[in-house]
């Protein structure tokens, strides 16, 4: 699973019991210790672990709220499909290189949500390789003359849950 994922899958299992429960539910050392595992886990992991949990907090601070709602609605789907379909899209994923992907996701990053949006709208119309050609050319890519690297496509059909 891809270190964003991994990270957003457990910070949401930690945050799901405390966001269960009722606003006007005491709050003590007698609660159904839910904090207190979350703690332990926190405390098991290892310092790169922290640090990247960290920067996808403060990452998920910086989206607005249209764009934590578009978040869930991706995790909600990803949750949804086969695991062979998963595990095809996370092999295809990592097999881009991580300097690639870091300026993938710079570039991704300075564009405002409006922008965003436009390029999501976009993208769903293109083919594989009119969106590689894209990405080159508006600089998600670096243009050193080789084709992105491919991994294995994810296999087509219905999904989980449809």
């Amino acid at each position: 699973m891809n270190p964003l994922l991994r990270y957003l899958t457990v910070f949401v299992i930690c945050l799901a019991p405390i966001q269960a429960e009722p606003e006007h539910a005491p709050r003590g050392p007698q609660g159904d210790g839910s904090q207190a595992r979350m703690l332990q886990h926190l405390l098991s992991m290892e310092q790169q672990e922290l640090t990247e949990l960290r920067q996808t907090v403060e990452r998920i601070e910086r989206m607005s709220p249209e764009e934590r709602k578009a978040l869930r609605e991706r995790l909600g789907k990803l949750q949804k499909m086969k695991p062979e379909r998963v595990d095809a899209m996370r092999e295809r994923f990592e097999a881009i290189p991580q300097e690639t992907r870091k300026n993938m996701r710079q570039k991704w990053f300075s564009m405002t949500p409006e922008e965003r949006m436009e390029w999501r709208r976009k993208l769903r119309t293109m083919s594989h390789e009119e969106r590689a050609k894209v990405f080159e050319e508006k600089g998600f890519l670096p243009s050193n003359g080789k084709p992105p690297p491919k991994g294995p496509k994810p296999p087509k059909g219905p999904q989980a849950g449809e």
